[in-house]
């Protein structure tokens, strides 16, 4: 990715968000979604995740070994209360590989962190719950920060 944004200079922790978000895709899938999403940008000097992640599932939703898993059930999400207010509703999944599940809610308290410590404002893992869900929830932060 580096090579597409000759600008950015990525954290080690940016980095491993990088790595967990793009894992479960082929290489060939995330290589067109990067090469896509670098060229639609005009003036950005790094990756978007949210548009980066909308390519890579028109790409390939996931590994030929990942089918059959069930739909991620762990999520973190920004609540606000940090200095970017747009961000309130933006969520994503906790990803981890198919035999490290006994890791997920530390990858999950990892990955909140990171986004407190980072971005500001209050992030918030939740459980047990589906993607259709957590867009409903983005949809009314959405509301309520619109009006």
């Amino acid at each position: 990715m580096k090579p597409r944004w000759p600008d950015w200079q990525p954290t080690d922790e940016q980095v491993e968000d990088w790595v967990m978000w793009l894992h479960p895709f082929t290489w060939e899938s995330a290589k067109n979604a990067v090469r896509e999403h670098a060229g639609s940008q005009t003036y950005n000097k790094r990756p978007n995740p949210a548009k980066l992640r909308a390519l890579l599932a028109k790409y390939q939703p996931q590994k030929e070994e990942e089918k059959g898993h069930p739909e991620d059930t762990v999520f973190v999400m920004y609540e606000g209360g940090g200095p970017t207010k747009r961000l309130a509703g933006f969520y994503m999944p906790v990803v981890v590989k198919p035999h490290e599940q006994h890791l997920l809610m530390k990858a999950a308290e990892n990955l909140r962190k990171w986004h407190e410590d980072h971005y500001g404002g209050i992030w918030k893992i939740y459980e047990r719950t589906t993607n259709t869900e957590m867009s409903k929830m983005r949809f009314e932060f959405h509301k309520a920060r619109v009006g």
